[in-house]
Parts: structure tokens; C-alpha cells; sequence
């Protein structure tokens, strides 16, 4: 079985080592017990096996056997304590890690991994921010404040996360994150609008040959927003709701539509849709947009009928009975940056909102390195052989973290591979393929 080597795990660590190639780390060089590069590798390992305490046990691995995990798997030839990995990660601008995400994006576009997640010829990316920080107590200047009605103040952190996604794929792709902070100088604090602003223009400075259509929720569907995609040559599929849109929903009580139904996944199901063309965005501006309304419609054993409203969304697209079912599966698809994404890494086995580290500054950089985790993850699990054949013995995805962690923390092993083939042999069942 043929293994795409540059898809492995090696070379994704070797990916995140060149972005540190040139890095100027600025601290006095007599004063340097830990490299940039060995810390940040350790925090990504940390990451990667979910765990935040796994670099003392390589210390004790390293005394017994004169090299530890963290060397043989990932490079690191210092090992920090944990005190000093926060320290030293909260010091890296968070720019450093930026071409590790293209790095990866170029692995997957050299094996044609990439081309399978077009749509009409461009590339969804979906926009959504999370909250990774909250604290009523620690605080730092970067620090967003909301009062709430006891009069508590709350700190918070949040990122702009975009992701390639596509409709009917499972995985998806991270691209490197904005993040949502008050800055010196600012009287204003910052938004996820105005973190947008800033993303975009880096996106497309970073993949010039790349061509978007972007997916959001109801707050981007703005007229400067749309018209700063529009202007880009770019294309959008943002949801629409009432409450923001009010003109735009009055005129398409009475406006002319077009529909068709098909068949949903459940034989009981019709997907209803409808798409009204030339509709203002609102009464203020003359940018007209497409809108499309799409409805399941449910039969029971006694033939009675329920429709229930699956989303409203504005675009630029054409739609038309050719390809209304696909834009609508498309904007369906933005949901992804909520669920395979934050929801996964909330909730399984990656602790995005735990307290990484905040005091030295340090928690973008912590939040960057769980989604270069991550996005390690989505890439072993699209072309790694052996990774999904471990992952498939395994009852949950977050009990085979679990053991990995508890393996890397107290065995040896010569190479990641070593450590899955390891995992193999342990359930009675080696993989069928040469490595």
C-alpha cells in the first residue's frame, strides 16, 4: 500500500519547524536554556496527546533512557518545565505560526486532497468567532470587558476562526486565526466585524490563486461587508434572519419566487426551496442580493404534513433549479465551524477553554497551537493508513487519545508509527499493510 510520505506525521512536524527557521527570538542569547523552537514544539505536543502535563514524564523518560518522546517523535532536544514553556510560548509573536497552516494547505493541495474540496471552482470558507478565555478575576490589557448585571466585570478572549469546508466532506481545514483583542491606542474595543476586516485581506494576501465564496452567520450580511467581498471579485452565502434584515424580509413576502422540491436523505423528507432574485439588502443601499428560503417538509404514517424552516441566506451566487440544491447544501455547510470544529474542540478531549496560560499573554498562542493539533488530526485522519486503522479499534475518538497520551507518557518509542503499531499489537489486531 502506497503511503503518501509528505502527509505523514513527520513531515507535518517538519512544516511547523520551518516556520521557525528565520525566527528571531530577541531574548539575550546567555540567557537561553530553551530554544523558541524546542518550547513550541513541546506546547504543540502537549496539544496534539491532549494533555498538559505530559513534559515532566518525558523529563523522568530522558533520565532513564538518555531520550524521551518529545526527541524521538517531535525534535525537541530541550525539554522546558511547564512554568517555562508558558513564558517562552506568550513571547512568540503570534505571526510566527501563520505558515505553518499554509504549509499544510500546500501538503494537501500537492496530493490532490485539496482540489476534492471545490465548489463551482472555489474554495468555502466559513467565518465564525468562539470565546476561548473568560475569567471574572485575571486579566490582561488585550483583555475584551462586557459588565454583567451584577455589576461583575468579565475578561474574555476570543478568535475569527476560518475554515475550508465542503457540504460532503467530513473534514475540515483550519487557516491561520484573527484574533479578537483590545489593543494600545484603541478607545473602541474590538469586535468580531472588525476582526473580519482584518482576516480577509490576510487570507487572500496569503492563497492569491485561491477564490472564495465565504459562509457566515447574519451579522456579516452588512452592505460594507458585501461590498468589500464584491469588490474583491469574491462571492458570499450568509444567513439572513428577521430581526436584522426586517426590509429585506417584507419584500420578499410579496416578491416573485422560484422553487423546487427534492427528495431528502430520509425518504420521508422533501426539501422545500424557494429563491427570490434582485431583492434589496435593506432600504439604504442599492446592492440587491438573491435569497434563498429552504423548508423540510415531513410526512408521518398518517400522511400529515409538517414543514419546518431549515435557514434563509443572501447571495450573489446564480441560482437557479440547476444549482439551488447545492448552494443550499453549501450554506448548510457553514454550520461546520460550530460543530466538527469549536463543538469538537470544546468538548472532545482538546479543553479549548481551559486556561492554557493568560498572565505573560500567552493564550492566542495557546489557542493556535490546539487547532495546529487539530488540523494535524483532520490530515492523519484523510491519509494515514495505519493512524485510521488504530483509530477504527478504539471505541471513541477521545479513549484513543487517552491511551496514546498514557503510552507517550511512559514508554519509549523510536517513531510515531512505532507507537501505533504498538497500539496494533496490544488489540490482537496489526495492521494488514507494510509500513
Amino acid at each position: 500500500m502506497k503511503i503518501k510520505k509528505h502527509l505523514s506525521f513527520k513531515p507535518l512536524v517538519n512544516g511547523f519547524k520551518k516556520a521557525f527557521i528565520d525566527y528571531d527570538d530577541g531574548r539575550q542569547e546567555e540567557s537561553i536554556s530553551y530554544p523558541a523552537l524546542d518550547t513550541a514544539l513541546s506546547g504543540l505536543a502537549c496539544m496534539f496527546y491532549q494533555s498538559g502535563t505530559m513534559v515532566t514524564f518525558q523529563d523522568r523518560m530522558e533520565q532513564k533512557y538518555h531520550k524521551n518522546n518529545l526527541q524521538t517523535q517531535f525534535g525537541v532536544m530541550k525539554t522546558p518545565k511547564d512554568n517555562q514553556m508558558r513564558k517562552i510560548i506568550g513571547l512568540i509573536p503570534s505571526t510566527q505560526f501563520a505558515p505553518v497552516f499554509d504549509d499544510y494547505l500546500a501538503k494537501l493541495q500537492r496530493s490532490k486532497h485539496l482540489a476534492s474540496y471545490q465548489f463551482q471552482k472555489k474554495y468555502l470558507v466559513a467565518i465564525d468567532a468562539t470565546e476561548y478565555y473568560s475569567s471574572d478575576a485575571v486579566s490582561c490589557p488585550c483583555c475584551l470587558t462586557h459588565t454583567k448585571r451584577n455589576g461583575v466585570v468579565q475578561y474574555s478572549h476570543k478568535a475569527l476562526q476560518p475554515i475550508i469546508c465542503h457540504p460532503d466532506k467530513k473534514h475540515i481545514l483550519p487557516l491561520m486565526p484573527e484574533a479578537i483583542k483590545n489593543t494600545d491606542g484603541t478607545e473602541k474595543q474590538d469586535c468580531e466585524i472588525n476582526a473580519a476586516y482584518r482576516l480577509l485581506p490576510s487570507i487572500r494576501s496569503r492563497h492569491p490563486r485561491m477564490s472564495f465564496i465565504w459562509l457566515a452567520d447574519s451579522l456579516y450580511a452588512t452592505a460594507p461587508f458585501i461590498q468589500n467581498i464584491l469588490d474583491a471579485g469574491e462571492d458570499y452565502l450568509f444567513r439572513v434572519k428577521q430581526g436584522d434584515h426586517k426590509k429585506l424580509f417584507e419584500m420578499i413576502e410579496t416578491a416573485p419566487y422560484e422553487s423546487l422540491k427534492k427528495s431528502g436523505e430520509n425518504s420521508k423528507t422533501t426539501i422545500a426551496h424557494r429563491w427570490y432574485k434582485n431583492i434589496p439588502l435593506n432600504g439604504s443601499t442599492n446592492i440587491t442580493v438573491t435569497v434563498i428560503k429552504a423548508f423540510a417538509i415531513t410526512t408521518d404514517k398518517s400522511g400529515n404534513q409538517t414543514s419546518t424552516i431549515l435557514g434563509v441566506w443572501a447571495t450573489n451566487l446564480d441560482v437557479n433549479e440547476s444549482t439551488v440544491v447545492s448552494i443550499t447544501k453549501a450554506a448548510r455547510a457553514r454550520w461546520k465551524v460550530e460543530n466538527e470544529c469549536f463543538n469538537t474542540l470544546k468538548n472532545q478531549g482538546y479543553d479549548l477553554t481551559h486556561n492554557w496560560g493568560h498572565v505573560n499573554g500567552e493564550a492566542f498562542n495557546f489557542y493556535i497551537l490546539i487547532m495546529l493539533a487539530f488540523y494535524m488530526h483532520q490530515i492523519l485522519e484523510m491519509t494515514d493508513k495505519l493512524f485510521q486503522w488504530c483509530r477504527n479499534l478504539s471505541r471513541t475518538y477521545k479513549q484513543f487519545w487517552t491511551d496514546l497520551e498514557v503510552w507517550f507518557r511512559h514508554f519509549l518509542f523510536d517513531s510515531w508509527e512505532h507507537m501505533l503499531c504498538f497500539y496494533a499489537e496490544k488489540r490482537e489486531k496489526p495492521p494488514p499493510f507494510v509500513i
